[in-house]
């Protein structure tokens, strides 16, 4: 870095830091300091202008606001152009592979383009997978880290690839179902796919529900142990190939032809005191089902179900449903993350989930 062709002028009333700040927009401005150039550290600004750290450090933040540089961790300030402002910093998000789904995908749209907004360039990287689901090739996440990297976010639920990141030295953050947090680890967004549950339960309670078959199409939102401990009885239907989808249509065809499959080997008697779905595909083939079936709803059988805002799923009555906002979810991720960036501290003990929402079909 060069020296600042300066020096701060002690017998001028004023700010010393606002003097600096001004001496640096001046330098900058002027030409001295080009695009690109990095400004000597904070420590040594204050040194060689015989002021406190402390008053080194206003100074490049009142320039760093005014977006004439760029703090960049294990770099420094960097001068911006003025027509080309440089990024701010790089963010790698680890997303899973293959299509994904409209919850994941949206939260990481939402933390993508905010954090793009704020001045971070992002890139996505997904972890190749075996059939068996192992994630084991990991050489296009160390070829893109080999670049500037300031923090990785990981949406993957995926233990094993937090502990390749913190065996490598990677700072990264998770966006999680459990609390793992090995070295290297920043901070976790816990999501916790029970944050309705007690008012859920509250309801079933009220309404007498004493059986419920759940219908499970993805491993989440699995009710039968907070049921089975309010005493209530929990059958589940679960369709074990979810692995094997590569879209959302396939399990909808099974709920459909499952639900049709039942009712012409049982009729009716196999309905429960409530049926709660755990995927939103799946509630809308099994409410047309029981509609074709002429069950009425809540009058024959109640149901509640798991919901992603804005997705559905679409009934003639409002439903009684777990509803999470996956928009909300990934601005709440992405302005943890950019606290990090900004001052090196993750928000401790984030949590996000669902909320009950009574409908009238419970």
């Amino acid at each position: 870095y060069k020296k600042p062709p300066f020096s701060l002028d002690r017998t001028r009333y004023g700010d010393l830091a606002a003097q600096l700040a001004s001496s640096l927009r001046t330098a900058i401005e002027t030409g001295y300091y080009k695009a690109g150039d990095i400004l000597p550290p904070v420590r040594e600004l204050a040194r060689l202008l015989g002021v406190s750290a402390g008053i080194a450090a206003r100074a490049l933040s009142i320039v760093r606001d005014e977006g004439l540089i760029n703090p960049r961790p294990c770099v420094g300030s960097v001068v911006c152009a003025k027509d080309q402002p440089l990024w701010k910093g790089h963010v790698v998000i680890v997303v899973p592979p293959g299509p994904g789904n409209r919850s994941d995908n949206t939260v990481h749209s939402r933390l993508r383009d905010t954090l793009t907004a704020e001045g971070y360039l992002t890139t996505p990287v997904t972890v190749a997978e075996t059939r068996a689901r192992l994630f084991n090739d990991f050489s296009l996440l160390d070829a893109v880290l080999r670049q500037q990297t300031d923090l990785v976010v990981l949406l993957h639920n995926q233990d094993n690839i937090a502990r390749w990141l913190s065996r490598r030295g990677t700072d990264f953050v998770r966006f999680t179902l459990g609390t793992f947090s090995p070295p290297h680890c920043r901070g976790l967004v816990r999501r916790d796919d029970y944050a309705a549950m007690a008012p859920f339960l509250a309801r079933c309670r009220e309404t007498g529900v004493q059986r419920v078959i759940q219908v499970m199409g993805f491993p989440c939102a699995d009710l039968s142990a907070p049921l089975g401990e309010a005493g209530i009885h929990v059958e589940t239907m679960r369709y074990p190939r979810w692995k094997e989808c590569d879209d959302v249509r396939p399990l909808s065809d099974w709920t459909l032809e499952a639900f049709r499959r039942r009712f012409a080997q049982e009729g009716r008697d196999w309905l429960p005191d409530l049926l709660f779905f755990n995927d939103d595909h799946i509630a809308t083939s099994a409410l047309l089902a029981l509609t074709a079936a002429g069950v009425r709803i809540p009058e024959d059988v109640r149901v509640a179900t798991w919901a992603n805002r804005d997705y559905g799923p679409s009934f003639l009555k409002p439903l009684t449903r777990m509803e999470m906002d996956n928009a909300a979810i990934g601005a709440t991720l992405a302005d943890c993350v950019l606290n990090y960036l900004r001052t090196g501290v993750f928000p401790e003990d984030v949590i996000v989930g669902p909320t009950f929402i009574q409908g009238e079909t419970l």
